[in-house]
C-alpha cells in the first residue's frame, strides 16, 4: 500500500510538471503564432529575423522561470559549465533534474522500507548526479578540444599559405574539424564576419574554452595583425610548442601512473572489504552502526579516508 501511494504521488508530481510546462509552451506558442500574423499584416516581419540573428540567451523556456533564473548571479557558474560542456539545454532544464532526481532516489529507499538517513543520502546522490554529469562531459570535452588544437593550427597555417584570410582560415577549421573545436572556431569566425572584433571575438573564444594554449595564439594572431608579420610561421610555432607541451604531459602521467593507481586502490579497498564483510556476515558490523560510539570510529575512518585520497590525488597531479 505504502509502495502504490508513493508511486502515484509520484507520478502526480511529474504529470503537474509535465501540464505546468506543456501550458507555458502553449502560451509561448500562441502568442509567436500571433506576432507572426500581425508582421503577416503590417508587412513587417522584424521578431522573426531578429530570431535568426540574435543569441538566445534564455536560461528556460518557461517565461517565469527563466525571470527568476536571470535575477540569480549564482546560475552564472552552471550556465557556463553546461556551455562548455557543449550540452544544448537550458539551465533551467538542467536544474529540473535535482529536484527530480532526488525525490526519485528518496522514494525508491522508502518503497525498500530503507532508514531515513539512507533515503536521504540516496535523495542527495540523485540531487548532485545532474552536477556531477554536466561536470564530466566538460572536461571531456575540454580535453579533446586541447587535443585538436594542434592539428587545426596548423590548417590554419596551412590555410594562409594558400591565400586565405585568417575569418576564412578559421571556417575552413569549422568545416574539416569535428566538434568540439569546429563549433568553437565556427562561432569565432561568425562574431568577426557580423562586425565583432578580431580581438573580443578571441577573447569571447578563450573565454569560452578556458584553454591554457589559446591565449598564446590570441597574442600571436594580433600582435601580427597589429606589428606585423608572417602569421603563418607564428601559428607554426606555438603549434610546436604545444605538442611539446602535450609530450611532456603525456611523460609525467606515466611517471606519476603507479601514485595514482597507489592512491585509487587504498580508497577503495576499505569500502570494498566493508562490502565483503557485510555481505558474508550482515551482523559483523552492528556493534558499529547501533552505537554512538562506533558511528563516531565510522566517520573518522571515512573522513580520514577521504583526507588521504586528495592528499595523494594532490601530490601525483602535476602541472605542466
Amino acid at each position: 500500500m505504502l509502495f502504490l501511494a508513493a508511486f502515484m504521488i509520484f507520478v502526480s508530481l511529474m504529470l503537474l510538471g509535465y501540464a505546468a510546462s506543456g501550458m507555458a509552451r502553449t502560451r509561448q506558442d500562441e502568442k509567436a503564432a500571433l506576432d507572426r500574423r500581425v508582421a503577416a499584416m503590417t508587412g513587417t516581419p522584424t521578431e522573426p529575423e531578429q530570431a535568426s540573428i540574435l543569441k538566445d540567451l534564455r536560461l528556460s523556456g518557461i517565461g517565469l522561470l527563466n525571470s527568476l533564473l536571470q535575477r540569480l548571479t549564482m546560475v552564472e557558474p552552471l550556465v557556463k559549465m553546461i556551455r562548455q560542456a557543449g550540452i544544448k539545454k537550458r539551465a533551467g532544464e538542467v536544474l529540473l533534474y535535482i529536484p527530480l532526481l532526488a525525490c526519485l532516489g528518496i522514494l525508491v529507499v522508502v518503497t525498500l522500507n530503507g532508514s531515513a538517513l539512507l533515503a536521504i543520502g540516496a535523495g542527495a546522490i540523485g540531487a548532485v548526479a545532474p552536477i556531477v554529469v554536466v561536470h564530466r562531459k566538460r572536461q571531456k570535452r575540454l580535453a579533446l578540444f586541447a587535443e585538436q588544437l594542434p592539428d587545426a593550427l596548423d590548417l590554419i597555417r596551412a590555410a594562409l599559405q594558400a591565400g586565405h584570410a585568417f575569418v576564412s582560415a578559421l571556417n575552413v577549421v569549422a568545416n574539416e574539424f569535428p566538434d568540439p573545436i569546429a563549433e568553437e572556431f565556427r562561432e569565432a569566425a561568425e562574431e568577426m564576419r557580423l562586425g565583432l572584433p578580431m580581438r573580443d571575438a578571441l577573447a569571447h573564444l578563450c573565454q569560452r574554452t578556458e584553454d591554457e594554449n589559446l591565449p598564446v595564439m590570441t597574442v600571436g594572431v594580433l600582435v601580427t595583425q597589429e606589428v606585423g608579420g608572417n602569421l603563418a610561421e607564428v601559428l607554426d610555432n606555438i603549434s610546436y610548442t604545444i605538442r611539446e607541451r602535450f609530450k611532456l604531459l603525456r611523460e609525467t602521467r606515466v611517471l606519476t601512473a603507479q601514485g595514482r593507481l597507489s592512491g585509487m586502490l587504498l580508497s577503495i579497498l576499505p569500502f570494498a572489504v566493508g562490502a565483503a564483510v557485510c555481505l558474508m556476515n550482515p551482523t559483523y558490523f552492528a556493534p558499529m552502526l547501533e552505537t554512538p560510539t562506533g558511528r563516531y570510529m565510522i566517520a573518522y575512518a571515512v573522513t580520514s579516508i577521504l583526507c588521504g585520497h586528495l592528499i595523494i590525488t594532490r601530490i601525483t597531479n602535476i602541472k605542466v
